[in-house]
């Protein structure tokens, strides 16, 4: 009896976002053929307020996160990733501005959009799998610009602390029965964001 209240109260409370249809793909691939994946950033050079080891974490974090989209959009024929050192030799030589970078990827790289993920919380658990002191947080957003204009095309953010087992019950959460490490959440969270993407 206990077992099907469990799973009564998972099925009915789950607040994951619906998933793209076959169609609303299809379509969003005609409107964007081609998308450039850059290098997560995390904006520690633009916060004076970030410590040096958050900072060192974040930037872990990031590259992280570069490591798991690369694997996660291999095989995509619509997604070119780009690195952090093809990134600064695109960087237009007049201007910094967001704009003109978008630009010139657009036109350096023939591609109409650009997918930017910006890493912001990235903290690892306290204790172990079954016993953790402080559980895992993650904090990242995804924005999709158009390479001609930098209008938002999409934009998601994925934002979560780790609850207990008797917390993820109750909210239908389905991060399993153990303390995940700050890289399982992170990972998770990757997969389900390009899962509800579209043009992914």
């Amino acid at each position: 009896m206990l077992s099907l209240i469990l799973v009564a109260l998972l099925s009915s409370c789950g607040t994951k976002q619906p998933l793209p249809t076959e169609e609303e793909r299809l379509e969003a691939s005609r409107q964007v053929p081609c998308i450039i994946v850059m290098p997560v950033e995390t904006r520690v050079n633009s916060d004076p307020s970030i410590t040096y080891r958050k900072a060192a974490v974040l930037e872990k974090g990031a590259a992280f996160l570069d490591s798991v989209l690369a694997e996660q959009l291999i095989g995509k024929n619509n997604v070119r990733i780009l690195s952090s050192r093809q990134l600064i030799a695109l960087i237009p030589e007049d201007s910094a501005e967001q704009l003109a970078l978008l630009k010139k990827i657009g036109s350096e790289l023939k591609c109409n959009a650009v997918l930017q993920t910006t890493l912001s919380l990235y903290r690892d658990r306290v204790g172990g799998s079954y016993g953790a002191d402080s559980p895992a947080s993650v904090a990242f957003s995804f924005k999709l610009f158009d390479t001609s204009d930098g209008r938002v095309i999409w934009s998601s953010t994925f934002k979560e602390t780790q609850q207990s087992v008797m917390s993820n019950i109750m909210s239908g959460a389905s991060r399993g029965l153990k303390w995940l490490t700050v890289d399982e959440l992170a990972e998770l969270g990757i997969i389900e964001k390009i899962n509800e993407c579209p043009y992914l």
